[in-house]
């Protein structure tokens, strides 16, 4: 018996040592973003984010990464063609809970000084009227997620448009 509570009792640590969730999870499980403008889709990577996992048995794990302000990372940006005053789709990987879009002129200097845009949901996508501005800008996309039981937090991303 005492053999058997011995087994029992290795087993049950052995199974405890795997639960939990990785990094690895945590990371693999932040929401890709697709931008569509007129034809053209680009996949825009996460910039930054705060973001946690749980998995079924309440185990959760977080990881945050805090870059620096989009208007200073301009050259490390996906670059995308957007049509002034057209239709521009944001299609996630998986759907957001509210998604905000603000812009800047790539020439400017005051972090504070962004546009925000307004967005509408329609057809499993985020959509956004671009600017009519001229000149290159550098965008900002932050999604949030709050309504799920696996996975909550927000994610940034940023681009900027062709000159």
């Amino acid at each position: 018996m005492k053999k058997m509570f011995c087994l029992v009792l290795a087993a049950l640590t052995l199974l405890l040592a795997g639960c939990g969730v990785s990094d690895k999870e945590v990371k693999d499980s932040i929401p890709s973003m697709m931008i569509l403008s007129g034809d053209v889709p680009a996949q825009i990577p996460a910039y930054s984010y705060s973001w946690t996992v749980t998995d079924r048995l309440g185990n959760s794990a977080s990881m945050a990464a805090d870059t620096a302000h989009p208007l200073e990372a301009q050259e490390d940006l996906t670059t995308v063609t957007l049509t002034a005053g057209g239709e521009v789709s944001l299609y996630f990987s998986k759907l957001p809970d509210s998604v905000t879009v603000t812009y800047w002129s790539a020439q400017e200097t005051d972090y504070e000084n962004g546009t925000q845009l307004s967005t509408t949901f329609l057809d499993d996508a985020f959509h956004f009227t671009a600017p009519e501005t001229q000149g290159q800008q550098v965008y900002s996309v932050t999604a949030l997620w709050s309504s799920y039981d696996d996975v909550s937090g927000s994610v940034t991303y940023a681009f900027r448009t062709a000159a």
